[in-house]
């Protein structure tokens, strides 16, 4: 597939963002999953400051128009381009159900659905996202018949009932579980909001294979980036293996990410002007100041990657629950007209 390459070290099945924010991890708060308080809050008020800039502050809107605004509508590498591979990937369609964890302002929503015809429902830590997702959403024609979006952190929605077990045909995820420090709890919590069968796809942070982040590339993750998890691959695939998840493939997108995150730093410093002109001067500043770091890590041992897997059918649980079976117990069978013999047990098979 475009967009990464297949590591063979990191495939399973042989036992194996978010462009984000601010310059400081100022206010960063357990309960938020370990992100800053005001590490989105900003692209609200400028998002609707560029719609102001192209004549739609009101009226309908298109997923092109909102789409065009990359960033800002896009939290996460490599925007609609990334949106496409779900699509692909997960073969999605009208027929299926699907919830984007961590679903931010609803772009990757919005295009998905648009262009597969798939309900979605966005979960989103943060209101004033979810409360700004919900609106434009709205502002589409025909869109929001087809979306949801709920604020509240996902683990506990499902903890809770709030979202019913089984309830998936898939679930998305783009740049955001590199943020939450429970990873254990919040991929169980994926598993049991899934159908038996359904599938998953994961875009995150990594270390690149064969390296280990410096403690200065872990001071900048958990106190610039706010991403407190950020593990090797082969740790990332053996937490999704505890969750209960299997068929799990890495892609390594670093030499991806890379070139991306650079152009994005040398693209935004370039746009000085137009920037600071739409959102102010000390936006423009913090902007270029995290994208300078997110840079530098990945000119080091930062990496990322797609993980897929599913979770298992109902029928493949009970073929492997019955090769469990003891196959012993005694009794008899018969064997020809009259004549029976002992039934044979598994050991004696051996």
């Amino acid at each position: 597939r475009p967009g990464g390459s297949r590591n063979p070290q990191f495939d399973a099945s042989s036992q194996f963002p978010l462009c984000l924010c601010c310059n400081m991890a100022e206010g960063a708060s357990a309960s938020r999953g370990g992100m800053t308080e005001v590490m989105y809050n900003w692209r609200v008020a400028a998002l609707y400051n560029a719609l102001k800039e192209m004549g739609k502050e009101t009226g309908d809107l298109t997923v092109e128009d909102l789409a065009s605004l990359g960033h800002l509508d896009q939290y996460h590498y490599l925007g609609v381009e990334a949106n496409d591979h779900v699509i692909e990937i997960l073969g999605l369609d009208s027929s299926v159900n699907v919830v984007d964890i961590g679903s931010g302002i609803g772009g990757p929503a919005r295009y998905i659905s648009a262009k597969s015809g798939c309900t979605i429902t966005g979960v989103e830590l943060q209101e004033d996202l979810n409360t700004a997702a919900t609106e434009l959403t709205k502002r589409v024609p025909g869109l929001s018949e087809r979306i949801n979006f709920v604020t509240g952190d996902f683990a506990t929605l499902v903890n809770e009932g709030k979202i019913a077990a089984n309830t998936y045909d898939h679930f998305l995820s783009l740049l955001v579980f590199l943020h939450i420090p429970d990873r254990a709890g919040l991929l169980k919590a994926c598993y049991t909001s899934l159908k038996p069968g359904a599938t998953f796809i994961i875009e995150d942070f990594m270390a690149k294979p064969n390296t280990t982040l410096t403690d200065h590339e872990q001071d900048r993750l958990r106190n610039v980036v706010s991403a407190p998890t950020v593990t090797t691959g082969e740790d990332y695939v053996a937490a999704l293996q505890a969750a209960g998840f299997v068929d799990l493939e890495v892609v390594d997108l670093s030499s991806v990410w890379q070139p991306w995150t650079k152009a994005r730093h040398e693209l935004y410093v370039e746009s000085k002007e137009e920037t600071v002109k739409m959102h102010g001067e000390e936006i423009f500043n913090n902007r270029v100041k995290f994208y300078k770091v997110i840079d530098d890590l990945f000119a080091g041992n930062l990496g990322g990657c797609r993980i897929t897997g599913r979770k298992p059918s109902e029928l493949e649980a009970k073929l492997i629950a019955g090769r469990q079976k003891s196959f012993g117990g005694g009794g008899v069978v018969n064997v020809v007209e009259g004549k029976q013999r002992k039934r044979v047990g598994e050991a004696e098979v051996a």
